[in-house]
């Protein structure tokens, strides 16, 4: 990179080929104009490009390399305006400012010799002065005007002043990781550092500027930096004498606009360019004056991936990952041959064509736009204007340009090659497997509700008319149907009892009418073979569905099923979701509580709180019936509303043709969540990523070793806690209440995630990657009751928040566990902090699978990295994930936004069948349980700092300055879940349940 900006060398124009010359020697021919030269054409290259080092292998440190190789260098004065720049003086100075004057004219870094000269040289503090004071400077001619007919006295002009600093640009959840990278390898005061991360922080005028090494800026700062109409006149602070750099009466532009900065880099810079047009990122670039630009991306475009995007994902078999030279090149192979395979399918290969130019579009934004490279970037109109689009954009029918973009790309892209970076960087190991696990009863009873609402439709719409999911009119709804069946597979509760009674009512009276029509005519019309007996299944199906107490329960309450062991038998029915839990055991003694992780809390808190009391438990039955009182009736049936916007639902809904439209609504609808029926609202309005790690004193737990046991030792807080508090005593051992223990779940995943987080969580931090807001509430819900702190990372949360929940996560040792939506970890995200990786579901694309592995598997990773995906065995998930292992580069990219794109997964999807239910699950409610394998004990093992300063959602976390100032106006108020999940006013209960509604 630092040769690159010393000397950019003179490239080929790449509009030209070289070609061999009839009469011997060389020609170069530029296929677009016919044109044919004897000699090349020759261009100056970048003083830059893009850096596009592989995902996690220390950009950002290449990047502080360069800066400090190079700290102290001048910028070159542009040649339009170097002449005229030698000022007569009035008088002659002395010799210590004639030199001084020399130096900055010719650009010496003299930054460097200052710490030498303050020992050695007389007179220091004049020598530094005058050196301050010649900053280097070029003025910039006013512009005539025209039109204008006042005769006004001659402008002189700007003045610009040149800087040695880099000016670096970034998105604000980036700018921790800056923050932190400086701090941690860069030594002392060697830079001095600027921030710019918000509007309340003014920017320093231009003299004061000069003095930093680097300024950090996030984008939107740049944007509103440049703008006009937010300008704010700041008078001068840089205390230089007669410095005289305060705005005038008619100049309110930016400082960093009277400023010729050395450098400035853009990281995450492919998402300052556009498709189809030039974005405000772009245009705020383009007002500044710079002599060296970068971009920083490890993905320029989509289409520019490095081939650890294949290896990320590729599971490991008892040891480290297999890099060799053969698997990168059959990947690589894989994707010279996307699309462009003569035997592709026209619609692949129309998509791929598509999106690559798209992709070229967007990069020649940046070559031409902001890289300034030539000879794109000449004056359009003149006598060598070059067309982006002509000589490298493919035409519509396919045919590829002649080769200019690998000599483009050669001139643009710095970045290592793969065998290089292997043999001098060593990263940890990456483990990557895939955990098949049994699906328990709820699990099943959830994939086959909308197994049946498919095969119900299929065969009542006699897969002919509108009605018909997989006709194309219905494409939208189906897209949300298979969203939500694949987000069932951690749990699902949008079924309600009226709908699946209302469709099995639908689907008899079809089969009753199919009989008489057969008995009459003996013809099943457009019937397939077995369609009528696979009805018959269905309706089976859905009647041990609805004979399930527990399912009826929780799709009522919304909630996911906890099973409590040992609960006090005087308060069990009153906290109980089934009215009759008798009925599913033959000895009801040993029959687990049945509830929701809101209700268990709240008796836990009551627990708890009442510990110095001679009986803790004593009102304990009569809460829990004000409890459940309550909670049913806020969960009581309103009536149904169509999604206005969402017109193929609306179609099912009236149509009088709809057969099966009660399942058909409720499947395709988007769940929205209910923030007051978190727990976050039974406990006074605790943030739930404000929980205390519950962890065992001097503790260390292996990865294979066992849980530990939580009866017999005081388990503190990970918080502070005021020395006016007295912690809870834990309960004797041979308390009733201590023997209470949380032994199960409604979900296999769920249970599982708990024995792992559990035994791992003291040791190590865990990164949970979600699809899905309620399987993040769900995780929440869970991990509060076991308290153990996590923060959620979600694509509603601001800006600020998302950066202040990564930073805080890598620096702190309070929260343990991240979950985070797997669609928000493309962003230049570094969690080396986590060396635990968690899929709750299998993700389809696997560029975005990469992507997220990678936030942890990166350089500053100390540990090895252990990913566990987690998959339902012989169910319909775990169809999909084998097909998405098989399929080919094409594939992959023609079905890229949706798996229904891919014929053979669409025909999987159609050709479902149910998971069977054993009659042993049917008759024991133990069985029907996905059981932890650790059991753990909820009462007597929090410590009184649960509840001391908790009001106060920000509590430990690293924010910066406009999020401590919006959590100052925030603590005024009551501030629920909703504030976790990046709302920025407290929670109020006009939030939806959770389930299928409306939409969010």
């Amino acid at each position: 990179m630092a040769i690159r900006e010393a000397e950019p060398g003179l490239a080929v124009d790449p509009r030209l080929e070289e070609i061999g010359c009839p009469v011997g020697g060389k020609s170069y021919f530029d296929h677009t104009t016919g044109l044919v030269l004897r000699q090349p054409r020759y261009y100056e290259g970048p003083k830059g490009g893009i850096l596009a080092e592989t995902m996690g292998l220390g950009k950002t440190l290449i990047s502080l390399a360069l800066i400090l190789a190079t700290r102290g260098h001048w910028p070159q004065i542009p040649p339009e305006y170097s002449l005229e720049q030698h000022k007569l003086r009035a008088k002659v100075a002395s010799l210590k400012q004639m030199a001084a004057a020399v130096a900055g004219r010719e650009g010496v870094p003299w930054r460097d010799y200052i710490p030498y000269m303050s020992s050695s040289v007389d007179d220091f503090d004049n020598c530094r002065r005058f050196l301050e004071q010649n900053v280097p400077s070029y003025t910039i001619p006013t512009p005539e005007s025209k039109h204008s007919r006042r005769s006004t006295t001659k402008q002189l002009g700007r003045t610009i002043l040149l800087s040695a600093g880099t000016l670096v640009v970034m998105p604000l959840n980036l700018l921790s990781h800056w923050r932190n990278e400086i701090a941690t390898h860069v030594e002392g005061d060697a830079l001095k550092v600027l921030y710019l991360d918000d509007d309340y922080s003014r920017t320093p005028c231009t003299r004061a500027l000069l003095s930093y090494d680097v300024i950090l800026m996030t984008k939107a700062r740049l944007e509103d930096e440049i703008s006009l109409e937010s300008r704010i006149r700041v008078a001068c602070n840089c205390l230089t004498p007669d410095a005289n750099c305060s705005p005038g009466v008619d100049d309110i532009t930016s400082p960093l606009q009277s400023i010729h900065f050395l450098r400035i880099m853009v990281d995450e810079g492919h998402d300052f360019s556009s498709f189809g047009r030039k974005s405000n990122a772009v245009y705020a670039l383009q007002k500044l004056h710079v002599d060296r630009r970068w971009i920083i991306s490890g993905t320029p475009s989509s289409g520019l991936l490095g081939v650890e995007a294949n290896t990320a994902i590729l599971e490991t078999l008892g040891g480290a990952k297999d890099n060799d030279s053969r698997l990168v090149r059959e990947i690589l192979e894989s994707r010279r041959s996307t699309g462009l395979d003569s035997q592709a399918e026209p619609s692949v290969r129309k998509s791929v064509l598509l999106q690559e130019r798209k992709d070229l579009e967007k990069l020649g934004s940046v070559a031409t736009d902001f890289l300034n490279l030539r000879p794109w970037a000449n004056m359009k109109g003149g006598d060598d204007a070059a067309s982006w689009k002509q000589y490298i954009i493919p035409a519509e029918d396919g045919r590829r340009k002649a080769k200019s973009l690998s000599s483009v790309l050669e001139t643009l892209v710095i970045r290592h090659r793969l065998e290089d970076i292997e043999n001098d960087i060593k990263l940890p190991p990456l483990h990557n497997r895939t955990v098949y696990l049994e699906p328990k009863w709820h699990d099943k009873m959830s994939l086959n509700l909308f197994i049946l609402t498919l095969a119900v439709n299929a065969v009542t719409s006699e897969r002919t008319d509108q009605d018909y999911m997989f006709q194309p009119k219905n494409r939208r709804s189906l897209n949300q149907l298979v969203t939500n069946l694949r987000y069932a597979g951690f749990y699902w509760t949008g079924f309600t009892k009226d709908s699946v009674v209302e469709t099995l009512n639908i689907s008899q009276k079809y089969l009753d009418r199919k009989a008489m029509a057969c008995q009459s005519t003996n013809n099943n019309g457009s019937l397939k073979a077995g369609d009528l007996s696979f009805l018959r299944r269905a309706i089976e199906v859905g009647e041990s569905i609805l004979a399930s107490p527990s399912w009826t329960a929780f799709s009522a309450a919304h909630e996911l099923g906890l099973y409590v062991d040992d609960f006090p038998e005087e308060a069990r029915s009153s906290w109980s979701l089934v009215d009759n839990p008798h009925l599913l055991a033959d000895d009801a003694t040993l029959t687990p509580l049945i509830a929701g992780a809101p209700q268990i809390s709240k008796a836990q808190h009551y627990i708890n709180t009442h510990l110095y009391q001679s009986d803790p438990a004593f009102g304990l039955d009569e809460l829990g019936k004000k409890t459940m009182c309550k909670m049913w009736q806020e969960v009581q049936p309103k009536p149904a509303k169509l999604n206005k916007n969402d017109d193929t639902a609306l179609s099912l809904q009236q149509s009088s043709q709809s057969r099966d439209r009660a399942l058909i609504f409720t499947s395709t609808q988007k769940p929205t969540t209910m923030a007051k029926r978190t727990m976050s609202q039974s406990k006074d309005n605790t943030s739930p990523r404000k929980i205390p790690v519950r962890g065992v004193d001097g503790l260390k737990v292996a990865d294979k070793d066992r849980a530990p046991d939580q009866s017999s030792t005081h388990l503190s807080s990970a918080l502070k806690l005021s020395s006016s508090t007295r912690p809870i005593e834990p309960l004797s051992s041979d308390s009733r209440l201590a023997k209470t223990r949380l032994s199960g779940t409604a979900s296999a995943k769920l249970s599982y995630l708990v024995d792992r987080i559990t035994i791992l969580h003291s040791a190590e931090k865990i990164l949970i990657f979600y699809e899905g807001d309620n399987i993040a509430f769900y995780l929440a819900q869970t991990l509060e009751l076991l308290d153990i702190q996590f923060l959620i990372y979600t694509g509603s949360l601001s800006a600020g928040r998302k950066s202040a929940y990564i930073n805080t996560f890598n620096t702190t040792e309070t929260f343990r566990v991240l979950l985070m939506d797997v669609h928000q970890a493309a962003h230049g995200l570094h969690i080396a902090a986590a060396s635990r990786v968690f899929f709750v579901n299998p993700v389809w694309q696997p560029t975005v699978e990469a992507q997220a592995i990678k936030r942890a598997h990166r350089i500053g990773q100390k540990r090895p990295v252990y990913v566990e995906t987690l998959v339902l065995k012989d169910t319909l998930e775990d169809q999909m994930f084998q097909r998405r292992k098989k399929m080919s580069a094409q594939e992959h990219h023609k079905a890229e936004k949706s798996l229904l794109d891919d014929d053979v997964m669409a025909r999987l999807i159609q050709e479902a069948d149910f998971i069977p239910l054993l009659e042993e699950e049917t008759r024991d409610v133990r069985k029907q349980m996905a059981p932890l394998e650790f059991p753990q004990r909820l009462f007597g093992v929090r410590s009184s700092g649960e509840w001391n300063g908790l009001g106060n959602p920000d509590k430990d976390l690293v924010l910066g300055e406009l999020e401590q100032t919006a959590a100052k106006k925030r603590r005024k108020g009551t501030v629920g879940f909703a504030a976790s999940m990046g709302t920025a006013e407290p929670a109020t209960p006009k939030r939806k349940k959770v389930g299928f509604t409306e939409g969010s």
